[in-house]
């Protein structure tokens, strides 16, 4: 130890800084109570202000879960707690955290908590909380009393009371929601979420969807985005949504799903403006260029780590039937040698016949040497940096709608 003390300052927050949480511990718990290195750990968790704290983080040390607890409790902004116990829980009441506004709480579905005490404990620890995912054996009892919360993620919370939830819509100016629920519940449910008038984002993990609740949901006044994982009869939803709604879809991004999508269903959004894939590795038995003239307004096309084509011959293709096309982009995707193996003629052909040049971003695929020595033509414009698309987070087998505004 006394190593590291001889070094000067910067050198010691940076070597804290590369520890996770428990080496942090370890660290201070190693040091005198007055040294220079115990001021230093506590300095990186005062100024860092997201933490993650699991079961066995403080391996039941609660005199050392104290001390944490006072240091950050100023400057926590946002907190991870994964299966907490009711003992654990209990230990943090007498701190308070003023700035505490995002919370992701993991509870443990083993455990013995009776009913909702454990989001009481948090409901009283972090009363100005904005923004706050739940799991766990939860109820949904205790949760309007975040009277500040916008963002809402109930999505993992499978014992969640329907009365609950009505209450929580009821009291609550939700912005963005997560949610699932059973069958018998749906107009239940359908019936709550309408009351949230300044809702924004919506979230579903259902199976099924009717019509005419389809139809109440899109009609929610502010209601921008609606993402969907993938079941049996999304093909059933997204045709109902494209009838409702399609003139009204600018923006689709699809993780990994694009390809068992009818087109008949695709040209429901035929308004579409951008469209991104994530994650996504094509299907050999499907030409792209038939999806793509799904969407004969396209503007913007985003491939995030997605390899569709074995070249870029699949670029230009895409090119040709899409005339109003002036962005594409591959981001977080490594291209290698075959990929450059395409035909040249090809491309002067696609890009010739635009009014306007193309635009085409790489963005870590590395290989910038052959992008700038191949990708050379009058009507297209390279660049090495990020879009301002991006749906990295964006689940696996996902679909996600952006919509206009309703006009008021």
């Amino acid at each position: 130890m006394a190593l590291i003390e001889n070094l000067n300052a910067d050198c010691v927050l940076k070597i804290v800084e590369y520890l996770n949480l428990e080496d942090q511990l370890k660290l201070w718990k190693s040091s005198e109570p007055a040294s220079r290195l115990r001021s230093l750990v506590s300095y990186i968790w005062q100024r860092n202000g997201e933490h993650t704290i699991e079961l066995y983080t403080f391996d039941g040390d609660y005199d050392l879960l104290n001390e944490f607890l006072q240091c950050i409790r100023l400057t926590v902004s946002e907190l991870t707690l994964q299966y907490l116990t009711m003992d654990h829980l209990e230990r943090w009441r007498g701190h308070t955290f003023p700035n505490m506004r995002q919370l992701t709480y993991l509870g443990d579905e083993t455990s013995d908590i009776e009913g909702d005490a454990d989001i009481a404990i948090l409901v009283d620890l972090f009363p100005q909380l904005e923004a706050i995912g739940l799991s766990g054996n939860t109820t949904g009892n205790h949760i309007s009393r975040w009277r500040n919360i916008r963002r809402l993620d109930l999505q993992l919370c499978w014992y969640l009371s329907p009365k609950a939830f009505e209450d929580i819509c009821q009291n609550l100016r939700l912005q963005t929601l997560s949610i699932q629920w059973q069958k018998i519940d749906e107009n239940t449910y359908v019936r709550s979420i309408c009351m949230l008038q300044e809702l924004e984002e919506l979230e579903l993990d259902i199976v099924y969807l009717s019509r005419d609740n389809i139809s109440q949901l899109l009609g929610l006044p502010k209601l921008k985005t609606l993402r969907l994982h993938d079941f049996d009869q999304l093909d059933d939803l997204l045709w109902n949504i494209g009838s409702i709604r399609g003139q009204d879809v600018l923006t689709a991004a699809f993780s990994n799903n694009i390809w068992m999508r009818p087109t008949e269903v695709l040209a429901k959004l035929r308004n579409l403006r951008c469209l991104t894939l994530v994650d996504d590795e094509g299907c050999a038995d499907i030409n792209f260029s038939t999806i793509i003239k799904c969407f004969p307004l396209l503007e913007q096309l985003h491939l995030e780590n997605s390899r569709i084509w074995v070249n870029a011959d699949g670029i230009w293709d895409v090119l040709l039937a899409s005339p109003r096309l002036r962005e594409f982009s591959i981001s977080n995707h490594v291209l290698y040698d075959e990929f450059f193996a395409f035909n040249k003629s090809t491309m002067n052909r696609a890009l010739n016949q635009r009014t306007e040049p193309l635009t085409m971003h790489f963005y870590k695929t590395g290989n910038q040497d052959m992008v700038s020595k191949l990708f050379k033509h009058p009507k297209l414009n390279v660049s090495f940096s990020a879009t301002s698309s991006s749906y990295s987070q964006l689940p696996g087998e996902c679909t996600e709608l952006e919509f206009k505004r309703h006009k008021s």
